[in-house]
């Protein structure tokens, strides 16, 4: 079994990733492993169930969900709420940053403490801002109040002809249990569908357990849960 090399991945952090694909049952030999790993500094393990290895750390239980876009739900009154493309002249990167951080508090890369080089910030202030810049997104759509101030945000980007992906999404901490996620996210089924879309996906973490509810009670459905993996040569 050899471990594959993950060149972006090795490249923006500035060490050597790779990462084993055992979610087709495959079995793991783990001397074979320790010999193919020990010239990366870190590993990634995908795999369909739960393994037990020395130094395998499990960092997360990533669930994809999908929906067909058809599917709409009524909304309460906007309340002045606005939801629309983030538009630099109009919109603050510094607000819509620092919502890209808060997203991402289920991700392995906040919660794995063996990253002590900021990857988490690096990774997801990339993320916002190759997405505002269109590079890995179609739209970034924000929810703000009459100040333009943005309470939450969206992005949307192509994973083929046929499915939109959801990317990042957040909700500022005084902005929650206002209902403008669901409305972030109704706004994306209308968006996609009027694209030509057939469905919308999403993946989050089984123990972001809001996220799982909020998903589910606007028809997404778990399509595939995958096991995730750290192994550091440290």
């Amino acid at each position: 079994m050899i471990v594959e090399r993950l060149t972006w991945d090795s490249d923006f952090f500035g060490y050597e990733i790779g990462k084993i694909d055992l979610k087709n049952n495959m079995s793991l030999d783990y001397e074979e492993f320790l010999k193919s790993a020990s010239k990366f500094k870190l590993v990634y393990i995908f795999c369909k169930t739960t393994i037990d290895f020395d130094h395998f750390d499990k960092v997360d239980e990533k669930i994809i969900l999908d929906k067909n876009v058809d599917f709409e739900f009524e909304e309460k009154n906007n309340n002045g709420i606005k939801i629309q493309s983030f538009n630099e002249n109009d919109h603050s990167l510094v607000e819509i940053k620092k919502l890209a951080l808060e997203s991402g508090i289920y991700s392995r890369f906040y919660l794995d403490k063996n990253f002590k080089q900021k990857e988490f910030e690096k990774l997801y202030i990339s993320w916002i801002e190759q997405s505002i810049n269109k590079k890995i997104a179609f739209d970034v759509i924000v929810a703000t109040d009459d100040d333009n101030t943005i309470l939450g945000f969206i992005t949307l980007n192509k994973k083929n002809e046929n499915i939109a992906e959801i990317g990042l999404v957040a909700v500022s901490e005084a902005s929650r249990g206002k209902g403008i996620a669901r409305k972030l996210l109704n706004y994306s089924f209308k968006k996609t569908k009027k694209l030509g879309f057939e469905t919308i996906q999403v993946v989050t973490q089984n123990e972001n357990i809001p996220a799982m509810k909020l998903y589910e009670s606007v028809g997404f459905e778990i399509k595939e849960k995958t096991f995730v993996y750290h192994y550091w040569n440290i």
